[in-house]
């Protein structure tokens, strides 16, 4: 017999259909972000080509390369977080639930 604290709610599992139809959508958005990653690298990689020789101040190419380094890191960072999500839900679909993070008491 489980004994359920008094605030413990029900826990309501994900169907495994849902979670492949979840699975399809992110791996299509992390092709998607790796794409615009390399779309970006290109970008970078091209006006890095006519960036000023100035050591006193930024042009507008120079600004146009920081944004796009910055969009880089982001898009990157946003890659590293959805295959993470994936991860989790292939986890959660083979093994079942399980807690990460718990409190320490």
């Amino acid at each position: 017999m489980k004994i359920k604290r008094f605030n413990e709610a029900e826990q309501v599992d994900i169907s495994s259909e849902r979670i492949e139809e979840m699975l399809d959508s992110l791996k299509q958005l992390s092709a998607m972000l790796d794409d615009k990653g390399k779309s970006v690298d290109s970008l970078i990689n091209e006006l890095n080509n006519y960036k000023s020789d100035s050591q006193k101040g930024n042009d507008q190419v120079d600004d146009s390369v920081a944004a796009l380094q910055v969009i880089k890191k982001d898009l990157d960072n946003s890659l590293d977080k959805t295959d993470t999500v994936i991860s989790n839900l292939m986890n959660y679909s083979e093994e079942g639930r399980k807690y990460l993070y718990t409190e320490n008491k």
